[in-house]
């Protein structure tokens, strides 16, 4: 008998419980549709919504799924909803600016795609006007709330998409990020925001009302990581409508990978770490900068100044002309009916010129210059998501400088080409959330993804507002194109030879152990040091490594390796045999036997 359970009022809509529960026949889209609908009503007026499909049409759509039966599609009768700036055929868009409302002609690429995976629309989500704002407040539609506290504000602009996964209204939400739009609503509402590269996802969804073209991307809201992921990898990929599209876009691996054992992650040095006097914030990221020690990871401390200096150009810099393009005439036409913050923002847009753009795209690229030996010495980046949370009466009465103090972790990021993965820390003592945001180079979204993956499992939090705990995740398949190899000694992460494995575009999969007849031997007199294993009538288990490499990398890898160490077949504990390291038995003769030790990296330790 089955033990599945799930309740209509708090269960949860990540992506494995309702997958798992739809195969089964435990659950149908027409309970979710109408549980999701009750939550609603319950809520009242939470100011979530622009646009909710209504109920009955809703249930239909469900119906429909049903009659035709499951058919294995990855978001079939999956919930979703989408930030009100983008573009949905036959829905009307506003930008938070109701005046003028129009009817979408179409979706784009990015969302269609997600139609035709199955997913249910439940409606389109409140936003700060334009998309301007990291608060939640710059809206006709009323502002939304962290779901933890109504005093709280839920983040922008992104605020009802947000608010829409964390109170369980929606498995994911489609939202946009261009100054951390797709980030911050996430660190205050305990869900995951994920922000891919820009150019990895095509924006012809996004109305032109300020849109930042060169910058912004559409983001995705989620409960956990792996569906985050499972959403951008539908939608990402070259769209060759959208001239900001990105050709390599259809090359990017967005399955998550897992960190290795030894890894080392950046934080900013000295004062740029800052908090702003909230001093349980500045605990929460003490704390998970020790749990991400724990996980295996090396801290370094990163010189913040280009990241620093970049993320104040984007506001005191041109790129607010470019939201000009598309809304000058809007603001003409709609002065007296746009929001005065977002008024106020957009009379900078004339200040500056041609040279100033210019000067600011040079001076970018000498910041991302000056980065890229950062990148080389670390996995990811971890910042705070936010140095602190607002309530809304402190945004009432200071609206741009406390705006401006929420963004010093978000701003840069997109005008770095950077992407990012925000995931839940832990809660203040006033029951307030706030998370933290793991940063890559441009994509490589799938190192970002694991590493936060690993992080957000190890915080043991429960999932947004319910207490519903992390599903236990199915194993990533290996992604098409790629062989799995097991390496025992100096290509072990964190070790002298590991970079051969991640310059040919390798990534660690998992710690595992070979059957128990093997036998492992040091190979003095070897540079760098490197152990010898063979198979043996007796011998014992051995720790081991299983990395993933594409063809041409594994090809040329196996090429190099040389005497007396080769590849063949390991057999590992579990039966599975898979490609690994061996060594001639003629060379093991005369060398100590170290597999008492159990592998390479204990018997370094215990020797040192």
């Amino acid at each position: 008998m089955s033990e599945f359970t799930w309740s209509d009022a708090t269960g949860s809509l990540d992506l494995t419980t309702l997958g798992k529960a739809y195969a089964t026949g435990e659950l149908t889209p027409t309970r979710v549709v109408n549980a999701i609908y009750d939550r609603i009503e319950a809520r009242g007026d939470d100011h979530v919504w622009t646009y909710l499909v209504p109920r009955a049409t809703a249930l239909k759509a469900a119906a429909e799924l049903e009659a035709a039966g499951h058919d294995g599609r990855p978001l079939w009768g999956i919930p979703f909803s989408v930030k009100d700036c983008n573009d949905i055929v036959g829905l009307p868009t506003t930008n938070a600016l109701k005046e003028a409302a129009y009817v979408a002609q179409s979706s784009g690429q990015a969302l269609d795609r997600l139609f035709e995976a199955g997913a249910l629309l439940i409606g389109k989500t409140n936003m700060d006007q334009f998309g301007i704002g990291l608060v939640g407040m710059r809206t006709p539609y009323g502002a939304c709330s962290s779901v933890f506290d109504e005093r709280y504000i839920s983040g922008g602009s992104s605020s009802g998409s947000g608010v829409s996964v964390a109170a369980g209204l929606s498995s994911f939400s489609i939202a946009n990020d261009a100054a951390g739009s797709g980030r911050v609503p996430a660190g205050f509402n305990n869900i995951v925001g994920i922000k891919p590269t820009p150019g990895l996802v095509s924006n012809a969804c996004v109305s032109g009302g300020g849109c930042v073209k060169t910058i912004e991307t559409l983001s995705v809201f989620s409960l956990t990581v792996e569906d985050g992921m499972s959403v951008l990898k539908l939608m990402a990929g070259y769209d060759p409508s959208y001239p900001f599209s990105k050709p390599e876009a259809d090359e990017v691996q967005l399955t998550p990978v897992a960190p290795p054992p030894r890894f080392r992650f950046g934080v900013p040095a000295g004062d740029a770490l800052r908090f702003f006097g909230d001093a349980e914030a500045e605990r929460l990221f003490g704390e998970a900068v020790e749990r991400l020690i724990a996980m295996g990871g090396e801290k370094v401390e990163v010189d913040f100044t280009p990241f620093e200096e970049t993320q104040r150009i984007l506001y005191d810099g041109p790129w607010i002309s470019e939201r000009a393009l598309s809304l000058d005439s809007v603001l003409e036409k709609y002065r007296d009916a746009i929001h005065p913050v977002t008024r106020q923002i957009l009379s900078k847009s004339g200040n500056f010129n041609a040279i100033d753009t210019f000067a600011a795209i040079h001076r970018i690229a000498e910041l991302k210059r000056d980065t890229r030996a950062v990148w080389k010495d670390i996995a990811v980046l971890m910042v705070p998501t936010t140095p602190t949370i607002y309530t809304k009466e402190e945004i009432a009465a200071n609206p741009i400088e406390l705006n401006s103090k929420l963004g010093i972790y978000t701003n840069f990021v997109n005008l770095m080409g950077l992407c990012g993965v925000a995931v839940p820390n832990g809660f203040r003592k006033d029951g307030l959330p706030l998370g933290v945001t793991f940063l890559a180079p441009g994509f490589e979204e799938a190192r970002a993804a694991g590493i936060a993956a690993a992080f957000h499992k190890a915080t043991g939090l429960k999932l947004a507002k319910f207490d519903n705990p992390y599903p236990k995740a199915v194993e990533q398949p290996l992604p098409e194109g790629y062989r799995e190899i097991a390496v025992v000694g100096a290509h072990l992460s964190g070790m002298p030879l590991n970079h051969e494995l991640v310059e040919r575009g390798g990534f660690f999969r998992r710690a595992a152990v070979t059957s128990g007849d093997y036998r492992l031997y040091a190979l003095t007199g070897s540079v760098p040091a490197k152990p010898g294993l063979i198979r043996a009538e007796t011998g014992a288990p051995v720790a081991v490594e299983i990395w993933a490499l594409p063809l041409a990398g594994f090809g040329d890898f196996i090429g190099r390796i040389p005497a007396p160490l080769g590849v063949g077949k390991l057999t590992l504990d579990d039966g599975s045999q898979v490609t690994g390291f061996l060594c001639e038995s003629a060379a093991i003769v005369g060398q100590p036997d170290i597999t008492r030790y159990g592998g390479w990296r204990a018997y370094g330790a215990r020797s040192a």
